[in-house]
């Protein structure tokens, strides 16, 4: 994260102080983001929000992309936190239990984070680099490689790229939908969840037992 920032930031806060006023920042943008959407908000609005200078906000991030790209990163970093208890009960609880857990992590960040579903409308531009979204991809591998130890890495992976594909689905029909549908749609993705996993991985056992025999 840190080679990151050197990267893309003027200024790459070096002690705690700038570490918390960064925090601070990005904490304001999502207030911000939360409340009028992304393309509405404005650096102006972020800096006042953080109760500091505009000249400040430039200082750490020289626009609206960068702010961005960097609260997605933070979000990233957060949901990696979230999951890894997940990758030591994943080898001994049900499936049903690790796709329950899965959803309801997700769904629970959401609400707690709600800049999160308006920065589903944001620009391309706006993602997290590929290395940083690999991390998630590659968690999530690790917790299907958990259920299914003799699973090929490279279809782990692709499973991986379903998963989160279904979880950002589930996300973005979250946000348009009521109290209500909500609770359907969840049911409705764990559903199709476990179906999928439970599929992928009775395949993967049954093209073994073929290889075993020949």
């Amino acid at each position: 994260m840190a080679s990151y920032l050197e990267k893309r930031y003027p200024r790459v806060p070096q002690q705690e102080r700038g570490e918390r006023r960064v925090n601070e920042l990005l904490k304001a943008a999502a207030e911000v983001i939360a409340e009028t959407g992304y393309e509405a908000a404005t650096m102006s609005a972020i800096a006042e929000r953080a109760g500091a200078c505009i000249g400040s906000l430039y200082q750490f991030f020289p626009n609206k992309l960068f702010i961005t790209q960097s609260l997605r990163a933070h979000y990233t970093r957060a949901i990696q936190e979230m999951w890894e208890p997940l990758a030591l009960e994943a080898k001994t609880i049900p499936l049903s239990r690790l796709v329950d857990r899965l959803v309801n992590s997700m769904i629970h960040f959401v609400e707690s984070n709600p800049a999160l579903l308006p920065l589903l409308d944001a620009p391309r531009s706006t993602r997290s680099p590929i290395a940083i979204r690999n991390l998630i991809r590659e968690q999530v591998a690790q917790l299907i490689l958990a259920k299914d130890p003799r699973m090929n890495r490279e279809k782990a992976v692709t499973i991986a790229k379903v998963i989160l594909q279904m979880l950002r689905a589930l996300n973005e029909l979250y946000a348009e939908s009521n109290s209500k549908q909500r609770r359907v749609l969840i049911q409705e993705f764990k559903i199709a969840l476990h179906c999928y996993l439970a599929s992928r991985m009775a395949s993967g056992r049954a093209e073994r037992t073929r290889s075993s025999e020949r």
